[in-house]
C-alpha cells in the first residue's frame, strides 16, 4: 500500500479505498489509531470509490514534517490498537549523524540487499536520536531505488544494532522504546561469553578455561599447567594487544600482538619473564585463557561460523569459513590470514576426514553453535546476528573462542560464496521485519 497526501482531506483524515470498508470494520467518519513505526495518529476515516486499491491518502497536516515518499511500497495490518503500515525498521550505527558518513551508508547497503521482499522503510541513524518517548528520527533513509536519503522519518518500531563502545543507557533506552525489538544492542565480551557458555552444563565444556588476570605468580601457575596461555583484553577486535605465553623445558616464549606487527621475545627463567609482564601497565584489565591453538604444516588454524535469527527467530548457521595464518603468526585475524576457506573444504583438507566423518564433525559444529547462541540470548541480552570463533584441536574437540555481534565480512568475500553471502546480509533485517510483526509467512532463510 502506499501512502499520498491529498490536500482537499480535512485535517486528521484518511481516505481508503471502498474495499478497506470490510477490513477496517468502520463504516465512514469512525476514527482509528494509524501506525507508521513508533509514529502513531488518531485519524478520521474515509472512503472513496476513485481511490486505487493499493493506496492510502493522508491529510498533509499528519505527515507535515516526515519525509515519506509516495513511492514506498509498505504492508499492512488490522490489528486491535489500529491500522499499522510498515514495516518500518531500523540501523542504529554510530554515535551522532556526523559519524554516519558516504562510505558507512554504502556499507550499509549490504543489510537492504534483498529490499524487493523486505519492502516498507529502512533507516540508519545514531545514537543521540535516541529520545524518551520518541515517534520520529532523522537519519538516512532506505525505500529502494538509488540509495539512502537524509530526512526525518517515524520512529522504527524494529531495531538492528551495530553496537558501538558505550551508551549502554542509551541502548536501554531504545529498548523500552521498541517494546524490546532491538537485537545485537551490546556485544557480550570474552568475560560475558565466557560467564554464558560455562555456567550452563550443556555448554561449559566448549571453551577454554578464563579467568581474569589476578597475579603474576597465577600466570607461571597456569603456564606450568597448560603449556600455552593467551593473554586478551575483555573487550577489543582484529587480535590488538593479544600476547601468547608458550612454556618451553628452560625459557617463556612470548609473541605479542601489535598494530601491524607479532612482536616474539623468549626470557630464559621465570623472573625475566615475571619482569616482562610487570612492564604491561594494563594486564590488571585483561582475561588470561587456556590455549588450544591447532596448527597444520606450523600455520595456525581456526574456525568462523555466521549464526542467525531466521523470521520465526530459530538460530540456524548459515555456514562456516576456515582460516590458515601465516607461518610464524599466533592469531587468524585477516591481517595475519594466509587462506580463507570454505568451512566444509577446511575440514576435508586440514583434519584429513573422508566424507562421512566430515559429515559428523560438521553436525557437532551446528549443535555446538546453536547450543552457544541460545545460551547467549538466555545469559546476556537479545541477539539475532553473531559470528562465533572457535577451535577444532587434534582430538575433533571444539572449542569456542569468542563471539561478535559486530563483525566483518571480508573473510565471506574471499571464499567466493555468494549465496552465503547474501543470506546473511538479509537475514538481519528479514528477522526485524518478523520483529515488527510483518512476517506472515516466517518462511525460514535460505
Amino acid at each position: 500500500m502506499f501512502i499520498k497526501t491529498n490536500p482537499q482531506l480535512r485535517q486528521g483524515s484518511a481516505a481508503f479505498p471502498s474495499f478497506m470498508k470490510e477490513v477496517l470494520g468502520l463504516n465512514g467518519g469512525e476514527r482509528l489509531d494509524v501506525h507508521l513505526g513508533l509514529w502513531k495518529r488518531n485519524i478520521c476515516v474515509l472512503y472513496h470509490d476513485r481511490i486505487k486499491e493499493e493506496v492510502v491518502e493522508f491529510s498533509p497536516d499528519l505527515l507535515r514534517g516526515l519525509s515519506i515518499s509516495e513511492h514506498i511500497d509498505f504492508e499492512w495490518m488490522r490489528r486491535r490498537d489500529g491500522f499499522h503500515l510498515g514495516p518500518v525498521l531500523g540501523i542504529v550505527r554510530g554515535t551522532s549523524l556526523e559519524n554516519i558518513r558516504p562510505g558507512v551508508l554504502k556499507i550499509m547497503r549490504r543489510w537492504v540487499v534483498d529490499y524487493t521482499a523486505l519492502k516498507g522503510l529502512v533507516i540508519v541513524f545514531p545514537r543521540n536520536e535516541v529520545h524518551a518517548g520518541a515517534e520520529v528520527v532523522t537519519g538516512y533513509g532506505f525505500a529502494g531505488g538509488e540509495g539512502f536519503h537524509a530526512g526525518t522519518y517515524p520512529f522504527p518500531s524494529a531495531v538492528f544494532s551495530r553496537p558501538s563502545a558505550g551508551g549502554e543507557r542509551t541502548y536501554r533506552l531504545l529498548d523500552v522504546l521498541t517494546s524490546g525489538r532491538v537485537f545485537n544492542r551490546k556485544g557480550a565480551g570474552k568475560w560475558g561469553f565466557y560467564c554464558a557458555l560455562r555456567q550452563d552444563p550443556a555448554t561449559e565444556k566448549l571453551v577454554p578455561h578464563t579467568e581474569k588476570y589476578s597475579t603474576d605468580a597465577r600466570l607461571v601457575e597456569l603456564l606450568d599447567h597448560y603449556s600455552i596461555v593467551y593473554w586478551k583484553r575483555k573487550y577489543g577486535a582484529k587480535g590488538y594487544g593479544m600476547i601468547q605465553m608458550k612454556k618451553e623445558e628452560n625459557s617463556y616464549v612470548v609473541t605479542r600482538v601489535l598494530r601491524g606487527e607479532q612482536k616474539k621475545d623468549i626470557f630464559s627463567n621465570t623472573e625475566q619473564f615475571k619482569a616482562y609482564m610487570s612492564g604491561i601497565p594494563d594486564r590488571n584489565r585483561g582475561l588470561i585463557q587456556q590455549g588450544v591453538p591447532y596448527a597444520s604444516e606450523g600455520k595456525q588454524v581456526d574456525f568462523r561460523a555466521y549464526v542467525q535469527k531466521d523470521p520465526d527467530s530459530t538460530w540456524k548457521v548459515r555456514g562456516f569459513v576456515g582460516r590458515v595464518a601465516r607461518t610464524g603468526s599466533v592469531i587468524t585475524n585477516l591481517r595475519y590470514t594466509e587462506k580463507v576457506m570454505n568451512g566444509s573444504a577446511a575440514l576435508q583438507q586440514i583434519y584429513k576426514l573422508g566424507r562421512k566423518e566430515r559429515k559428523r564433525l560438521e553436525k557437532r559444529v551446528e549443535a555446538a553453535c546453536l547450543l552457544a547462541a541460545e545460551r547467549l540470548d538466555e545469559a546476556v541480552g537479545h541477539f539475532g546476528d553473531i559470528a562465533l570463533d572457535f577451535i577444532i584441536n587434534g582430538d575433533k574437540e571444539i572449542y569456542f573462542l569468542e563471539v561478535n555481534a559486530n563483525y566483518g565480512h571480508t573473510s565471506l568475500v574471499r571464499i567466493g560464496d555468494a549465496a552465503l553471502k547474501h543470506s546473511i546480509y538479509r537475514s538481519p533485517l528479514a528477522y526485524a521485519k518478523s520483529l515488527a510483526g510483518f512476517s506472515n509467512e516466517n518462511q525460514p532463510l535460505l
